[in-house]
């Protein structure tokens, strides 16, 4: 009977393939419902498109689209 080797493999690409649960990649952004109406949205219908660019500051330059 033989003994089973063991076997090791290595993937280089296993590492980036992990999940990031500490500290979820994306943007969430929160706009009270008196500025979405200012903006000519309806806050209960579906969320508006927007896009996303971030400055040197530190800050965040957001525009809603209309579809």
């Amino acid at each position: 009977m033989d003994v089973p080797q063991e076997t090791t493999r290595y993937d280089a690409a296993t590492p980036r393939q992990s999940y990031r649960y500490g500290a979820e990649r994306g943007i969430r952004v929160f706009i009270p419902a008196a500025e979405l109406r200012k903006a000519g949205f309806d806050p209960h219908d579906a969320p508006p498109d927007y896009r996303v660019w971030g400055q040197k500051g530190g800050g965040v330059h957001l525009r809603l689209y209309r579809t």
